[in-house]
């Protein structure tokens, strides 16, 4: 984490997501819009979770997945958290 100048303060670690005992990962949908639509996806290719570009279309929310997120290494080693606003501001910086 950074202070605004580019200069690294603290490193918060790696971040991990699970889903029960699924391992998902990460990826941005490309779209003209402000905001993109973030996807979770486990090894398989299946989509488990996501925070939509409109929330009437949202049929896998954080919220209702239930998505844990964990640190390893770093100032957060050992964390986790599953409230739901902090596991989708993790997500959409991951």
């Amino acid at each position: 984490m950074d202070k605004g100048d580019g200069v690294t303060q603290n490193w918060i670690g790696h971040l991990y997501f699970e889903l029960g005992t699924l391992a998902l990962t990460v990826r941005r949908m490309p779209a003209f819009f402000e905001t993109f639509p973030v996807l979770m996806i486990d090894q398989g290719g299946t989509l488990r979770s996501d925070i939509p570009f409109r929330r009437a279309e949202s049929l896998y929310s954080i919220e209702q997945c239930r998505v844990t997120a964990f640190f390893v290494g770093g100032v957060l080693n050992g964390s986790e958290t599953s409230i739901p606003a902090v596991v989708k501001a993790y997500t959409r910086k991951a």
